[in-house]
C-alpha cells in the first residue's frame, strides 16, 4: 500500500508540484522540453514504484526450486500495466469526442450507445488487468483467460476501481474549478494529493480483488499448472514495452522538438475535447471558461509569432522561418475558430443561465454577436433564446430578435436536415419565441407553412396558430380555427378559451358564453398538470365578463355582466358551476357588494366543492374577504391567498394581493416577502403580459413596506 501511495503521488501530484516550484524559482513558465522532462521523470518514478507494489503483491507468491523469484519475468510481465496507463492518459482523449456527440444525437440512442461502450470497456479492462497481474507472478496460472471467461462478470468491479483510480485526480480538479475559478496553488496541490491517495487506495483494492479472483481460478483448475519457460514470455512483453515507448514519444513529439504550432494544436485539441464534454452537459458549466482560455492561448501564440517576425529584421533566413511559423499558427487558430464564435455565445448563455434572466446589455451583446456571425446556427439559437426572454413596453430589440429567430430556423433546416418530427418541434418552438416578442404575423406565417406541409392534425400546432391569430388582431380567423376544432373534439381547453375570447372581441356574447361554459365544465373536472392552465383561462374569461376596465391593452371593451339578456342568463344557468363562479367574481369586484361577503363566499364554497384545487377560486375568496372592513376577514384573506399560492405559485396577482393584506395587518416583513415573490414572476412594465400593471403597483407597495420596516 505504501508503494502504491508513493506511485500515485508521483504520477498525480509530483509533475504539477515540480513545475510550480521550478516556475516559482525561475519566475518564468517552463519550456516544452523541460515540461516534458519533468513529466517523463515523475512518470517513470511512479511506474517503478507501481511495479514494486505489484511485485510485493504477486511476484513472491511462488518461487522456483532455489527459492528465488524470477524478477526479470515479473518486470517484463508488468509492462502492459504501463501500456494501459499510457493509452488512457494519451489516446483516451481521442475517443472522448464520441461522448461529446450527446447534444446532436437522439438522447435515448446516445444513452444506449454510451451504456454499451462503458460495459465493454469495463469487461475488457477487467479481463486485461486480471491477465496482466497473472503474468506478473513468477509462476503464472495456465489458461487464465479460459478460466476467467466463465466468471467474466467478476472483472467489472476491478475495472470500476481501476477507472475510478485513474480519474480521481482529474475529478478532484474539476470539482475544485466549480468551487473556485482561480484556486491557490496550495489548494490545487492539496486536491491532487488527496486524489493521489484515493488513486492508491482504489488500485490496492483492485489488486486485492484480482488476487482473490486468481486464487479462485487456481483452485478451480482440474489439472496441474503448466509453467511455461520464462523466455517464452519475454518477446511479447518486449513488444509491448516498445509500443509504450513509441506511444509516449509520439504523443510528446511536439514538446520534444519544441514545435510551437504542433504544441498549440495539441493543446487546443485537448481543450476542444473538454469543451465538447461540457457541452454534452450544459448544466455543469465550464465550457465558456475553456473557450476563453483557448482564445487567450491562440492570441498569445499569434502575438509571439508576429514579434518573432519583427525581431528577425533583415535576416532573410530568420524572417522566412518566422513567417512560416506565423502561417502555421494562423492555420491552427483558424482550425479552432469555434472557440471565438460559439465560445463567446456560450459565455453569454452561461451568464443568462446563472442569473435566470436577461437584461438590456446582455441582449444587446448577444444580438450583436448574431449579426456578426449570421451563418452560425448555434449563435443564432442562443441569441434568439436570450433576446426573446426580455420583454417590456416599447422594447427596441423585438424586430432584430425576430430576424434572428427566422434566420435561426433557416440555418437549422439547411444545416441539420431534420426529420419531419424534429422540424415540426423546432418550428413550433420558433413560433413561440416570435409570439414572445409580439411578432404574431411572423409566427402565424411559420405555423401556416408548417400546417400546409405536414397537415393540420397537430393540436399543439393549431393552438399556437389560433394564439397567433387571436393576439394579432385576427379575431375572425382565430374564432373560425378554434370553433372548427372544438366542434369535433373536446380535448383542448385552450381552443375553448380562444373561441370564447375571439367571439367576445367580435361582440358575439352568446357564443362567447357558450364556449366559456364548455371551458368551465372541462375545468371543474380537470386535475393534474393541466389544471392550472385551465383555471387561468377560465378565470380570465370571468374577469372579461365582470370587470369594467380600460380596453387599451386588450383591444376590446368587456364588462358584459350587467347587460346580459334573459337568453344569455339562461345559457349560463344551464351550468351551475359557471353560474356560481361568474356571480362570485362579479360580487368580488363590484364595490357595491363589498359589505356583503357572506353571499359571495357561499357561492365560492359551491365552486370549490366541484374542484377544490382551483387556485384562482381561492384567490377570489381572498379578494372577497379583503373587501370587508372587518380585520377578521382580512386575516381570513391571507389564509385564502396562501392556499392559492400553495396550489399555483406562478400567479403574481395572488402574491400582490397577499402583500396588501399583510400591509393592512401591519405585518410588513411578510408583506415584503410576498411582494418579492410577485415581482420575480413579472416582466418589467410589459403590459402585454401584465395587463393590469401589477409590477408597477407592487413595486410601489414594496417601497412603502420597506420604508415602514425602517
Amino acid at each position: 500500500m505504501v508503494w502504491l501511495m508513493i506511485a500515485a503521488v508521483c504520477i498525480g501530484l509530483l509533475p504539477d508540484m515540480a513545475e510550480t516550484v521550478i516556475e516559482t524559482l525561475t519566475g518564468d513558465s517552463l519550456s516544452g522540453i523541460l515540461s516534458f522532462a519533468v513529466t517523463f521523470v515523475t512518470g517513470c518514478l511512479g511506474l517503478i514504484f507501481f511495479l514494486q507494489a505489484v511485485y510485493l503483491c504477486f511476484g513472491k507468491r511462488t518461487a522456483d526450486a532455489a527459492g528465488k523469484p524470477d524478477k526479470l519475468s515479473y518486470i517484463l510481465g508488468c509492462f502492459p500495466c504501463l501500456l494501459i496507463y499510457l493509452f488512457i492518459m494519451y489516446l483516451g482523449d481521442h475517443a472522448m469526442p464520441v461522448l461529446a456527440l450527446g447534444p446532436v444525437v437522439m438522447k435515448v440512442l446516445f444513452a444506449v450507445i454510451l451504456i454499451v461502450v462503458i460495459v465493454v470497456l469495463l469487461v475488457l479492462s477487467g479481463l486485461g488487468f486480471f491477465c496482466w497481474m497473472n503474468s506478473a507472478q513468477t509462476v503464472p496460472q495456465a489458461h487464465p483467460i479460459r478460466r476467467y471467461f466463465s466468471r467474466i462478470f467478476l472483472g467489472i468491479p476491478a475495472a470500476v476501481l481501476l477507472w475510478a483510480a485513474l480519474a480521481a485526480p482529474a475529478v478532484g480538479l474539476v470539482l475544485l474549478q466549480r468551487i473556485s475559478e482561480d484556486p491557490m496553488e496550495l489548494l490545487r496541490h492539496l486536491v491532487l494529493l488527496i486524489g493521489s491517495v484515493v488513486t492508491a487506495v482504489l488500485l490496492y483494492a483492485a489488486m486485492a480483488l484480482t488476487e482473490k479472483m486468481m486464487k479462485k481460478a487456481a483452485d478451480a483448475a482440474a489439472s496441474e499448472i503448466d509453467v511455461p519457460a520464462s523466455g517464452r514470455r519475454y518477446l511479447p512483453r518486449l513488444v509491448m514495452a516498445v509500443l509504450c515507448a513509441v506511444l509516449f514519444f509520439s504523443q510528446n513529439l511536439a514538446q520534444i522538438t519544441e514545435n510551437e504550432s504542433a504544441f498549440l494544436d495539441a493543446w487546443l485539441q485537448d481543450a476542444l475535447v473538454e469543451y465538447n464534454i461540457y457541452l454534452a452537459s450544459l448544466d455543469i458549466g465550464g465550457a465558456a471558461a475553456i473557450a476563453e482560455e483557448a482564445v487567450e492561448q491562440m492570441d498569445s501564440a499569434l502575438l509571439a509569432a508576429e514579434e518573432a517576425e519583427q525581431e528577425a529584421g533583415q535576416d532573410a533566413k530568420a524572417l522566412k522561418k518566422a513567417e512560416k511559423n506565423t502561417e502555421k499558427m494562423e492555420n491552427v487558430c483558424e482550425k479552432y475558430d469555434i472557440f471565438r464564435t460559439d465560445g463567446e455565445a456560450l459565455a453569454l448563455w452561461e451568464q443568462y443561465k446563472k442569473y435566470g434572466s436577461a437584461d438590456a446589455d446582455l441582449v444587446e451583446d448577444v444580438l450583436l454577436l448574431a449579426e456578426e456571425n449570421p451563418d452560425s446556427f448555434q449563435i443564432q439559437y442562443v441569441a434568439a433564446t436570450i433576446a426573446s426572454s426580455l420583454t417590456y413596453d416599447g422594447a427596441k430589440h423585438y424586430d432584430q430578435t425576430a430576424e434572428v429567430i427566422l434566420r435561426c430556423g433557416e440555418l437549422y433546416e439547411s444545416e441539420n436536415d431534420p426529420s419531419e418530427t424534429e422540424w415540426i418541434s423546432f418550428a413550433k418552438g420558433m413560433a413561440q419565441m416570435l409570439l414572445d416578442v409580439y411578432h404574431e404575423d411572423d409566427a402565424a406565417g411559420v405555423l401556416e407553412e408548417l400546417a400546409a406541409a405536414y397537415g393540420d392534425d397537430d393540436v399543439e400546432l393549431i393552438e399556437l396558430l389560433a394564439q397567433s391569430y387571436e393576439r394579432g388582431d385576427r379575431a375572425e380567423e382565430a374564432y373560425a380555427l378554434a370553433t372548427e376544432y372544438c366542434e369535433g373534439h373536446d380535448d383542448s381547453p385552450y381552443l375553448m378559451y380562444c373561441a370564447a375570447v375571439s367571439a367576445l372581441k367580435q361582440g358575439e356574447t352568446a357564443e362567447s358564453l357558450s364556449y366559456t361554459s364548455m371551458l368551465a365544465s372541462y375545468t371543474a373536472a380537470c386535475e393534474g398538470d393541466e389544471l392550472n392552465d385551465c383555471d387561468t383561462w377560465l378565470f380570465e374569461m370571468l374577469e372579461y365578463f365582470t370587470l369594467n376596465d380600460n380596453a387599451q391593452y386588450t383591444g376590446f371593451q368587456y364588462d358584459v355582466y350587467d347587460e346580459l339578456t334573459d337568453e344569455e342568463n339562461a345559457l349560463i344557468d344551464e351550468n351551475p358551476f359557471f353560474r356560481n363562479y361568474l356571480d362570485a367574481v362579479y360580487l368580488a369586484y363590484n364595490s357595491d357588494h363589498a359589505d356583503e361577503p357572506e353571499d359571495a363566499l357561499e357561492l365560492m364554497t359551491e365552486v370549490l366543492s366541484e374542484n377544490p384545487a382551483l387556485a384562482s377560486a381561492w384567490y377570489v375568496c381572498g379578494v372577497i374577504a379583503s373587501n370587508s372592513d372587518d380585520d377578521t376577514y382580512t386575516e381570513n384573506a391571507v389564509a385564502y391567498y396562501q392556499r392559492a399560492g400553495e396550489l399555483n405559485d406562478q400567479i403574481p396577482a395572488v402574491w400582490y394581493a397577499m402583500a396588501k393584506a399583510y400591509d393592512r395587518l401591519g405585518e410588513y416583513e411578510a408583506g415584503i416577502e410576498a411582494c418579492q415573490k410577485a415581482l420575480a414572476l413579472l416582466p418589467e412594465e410589459d403590459h402585454g403580459n401584465d395587463w393590469y400593471g401589477i409590477n408597477i403597483h407592487c413595486s410601489t407597495l414594496l417601497h412603502n413596506l420597506q420604508a415602514a420596516v425602517e
